[in-house]
């Protein structure tokens, strides 16, 4: 019995260090920073929606945490940076091609507000030291949504998506309170100048290192403070400004992504991925997005929207497709809901928020319809 208990022991401890120097090797790659590829940006020019000039000017200021070491991997990009809307390449792609900082939107409009969602994409979501548990994964999105009153031009509501949950912000005053839905924090937007203003058409959205999970400015979980002056501070780590870009600037990867001030280039999703989803081709194993759930009310029927980008580098035990997709927007991940503040916000939020009138859910140009 000794013996047998020796020999456990032994044969423990020599699955102990395998696993060890298993660990070790797979994090390799994290002992140096990722450097700015020499091979330029493959990705296909902006698409513009007519609603484009909208979304310009309520474009989002979006305050980034990065790593200091190693900031590249905290970069957003646009999706086809390696020439192509395949997901499973863009790990190793990655360090072939530069990244050139976009945010993806579409926009909607009723009668009375513009619902405008945005969708930020890392090629990685990282982590100084993997150990396999669904920690790091290949692709990395998340989104939020901007909510603009017509009659006065004001930024109401603010929606974000942080990992698998989702957080609203509005203000007293906004029309809009607490319903089966909590309103989470106040809701903080911007002048042109980066200056807190009322009135000001500018979001303020905070995004975490590593993970990008989205958080409204004035949340608890921001790591961003802004001051009266527009003067901004990240709390114990580095971070990064991005701003829409002015007409006629450049947009491409920096030389420095751990701070300053990044312009940003805007991309249509109704234009550029929607039309590969409804005919089926954007979705499934080896494309770009993958698990998909059917969505549909009396505005839409959409066999497949799809929860996540389609991977092939194993982050654990839930699989290798991570990283949530441009079009699953909603309170929750549930199927049968999965989509709806995608396709039919004004109705989606009727239902979970507390909305004064005038909130019509009449939409002027719906682009999805049946």
């Amino acid at each position: 019995m000794a013996e047998r208990r020796t020999r456990l022991r032994r044969y423990s401890a020599y699955l102990a260090t395998i696993a060890l120097l298993s660990l070790m090797l797979s994090n390799i790659h994290n002992l140096s920073a990722p450097e700015r590829p020499e091979s330029a940006n493959l990705g296909g020019a902006p698409a513009r929606e007519p609603l484009a000039s909208v979304v310009f000017d309520y474009a989002p200021f979006i305050y980034h945490a990065t790593s200091r070491s190693r900031s590249r991997q905290d970069l957003i990009s646009n999706i086809d940076f390696d020439g192509d809307f395949v997901g499973n390449n863009n790990w190793e792609n990655f360090e072939r091609f530069r990244l050139k900082p976009t945010v993806y939107y579409a926009a909607l409009e009723t009668e009375t507000h513009y619902f405008i969602s945005y969708h930020l994409f890392h090629p990685r979501d990282w982590n100084n030291f993997t150990i396999w548990m669904n920690d790091t994964h290949e692709n990395d999105g998340e989104n939020f949504q901007v909510v603009v009153r017509k009659s006065d031009g004001r930024v109401v509501m603010l929606w974000t998506q942080a990992h698998y949950d989702s957080w609203v912000y509005a203000n007293p005053g906004s029309g809009i309170e607490s319903g089966e839905t909590e309103i989470e924090a106040a809701l903080q937007v911007l002048n042109s100048d980066g200056v807190p203003d009322t009135a000001g058409r500018h979001a303020a959205v905070f995004v975490q290192s590593h993970g990008h999970g989205i958080y409204g400015t004035m949340d608890s979980a921001s790591g961003v403070t802004i001051r009266p002056d527009g003067s901004y501070s990240f709390d114990g780590v580095s971070g990064v400004l991005y701003k829409p870009a002015r007409d006629g600037e450049a947009v491409d990867e920096p030389e420095q992504t751990s701070s300053g001030e990044i312009p940003y280039q805007l991309d249509s999703i109704t234009l550029k991925l929607w039309p590969g989803l409804r005919a089926g081709a954007l979705a499934g194993d080896g494309r770009l997005l993958d698990g998909s759930y059917g969505y549909q009310d009396e505005l839409v029927q959409i066999p497949e929207v799809p929860r996540f980008y389609d991977g092939d580098r194993c982050s654990g035990p839930l699989g290798s497709d991570r990283g949530i997709s441009p079009f699953a927007l909603d309170f929750s991940f549930n199927r049968g809901t999965l989509g709806a503040l995608f396709f039919n916000p004004a109705k989606r939020y009727g239902e979970r928020l507390k909305i004064a009138e005038p909130w019509s859910r009449q939409y002027v140009n719906y682009p999805f319809a049946k």
